[in-house]
């Protein structure tokens, strides 16, 4: 068990990233598969926000780097993508902890939009360009899916860890 009651152990942070996964390549309807929200990337959100020292850059990185295994992609689009997601979410960290919900929810579409918008870009550079900008819709999506699985008072915020560890 963990020294600290309140953190979260390494099963649940595995747990989480299979469960998003999971959520990324399940079949939907072909007219419901652009708005999939980009879960892999809320999840990387909410994680290098809630306990930044426990699931950094490189924990996004090899959640990105197995769903380029599991989707059959260009090895390595979603891995960069998501390392950059995690690294503006560590800038933003203690900015967002005093943004309103709707805030929140903004900065979070702007992330998932960056992710799928590098994801897209080396998907490109590979030769296999997009041919429209549909895709952001997953982005938006997960802006509405952000106030479900976040706290929404400042009193569970900071017990979540998400203000300013001293």
């Amino acid at each position: 068990m963990s020294a600290d009651a309140n953190q979260p152990s390494r099963l649940l942070f595995a747990a989480s990233v299979l469960a998003a996964l999971l959520g990324a390549i399940v079949p939907l309807p072909g007219w419901l598969a652009p708005a999939r929200p980009d879960w892999l990337a809320l999840l990387v959100v909410y994680w290098v926000l809630r306990l930044p020292h426990g699931f950094g850059i490189f924990s996004a990185w090899l959640a990105g780097l197995l769903m380029d295994v599991l989707s059959g992609g260009v090895i390595g689009r979603h891995a960069l993508a998501l390392a950059v997601v995690a690294y503006a979410a560590l800038l933003l960290r203690h900015r967002l902890a005093h943004y309103t919900l709707a805030q929140q929810a903004a900065v979070v579409f702007l992330l998932c939009a960056a992710d799928q918008i590098l994801a897209g870009w080396v998907q490109s550079v590979a030769g296999h360009p997009t041919q429209s900008l549909i895709f952001l819709m997953g982005s938006l999506t997960a802006a509405f899916c952000w106030p479900l699985i976040t706290p929404a008072s400042p009193r569970d915020r900071s017990l979540d860890g998400w203000q300013a560890v001293s």
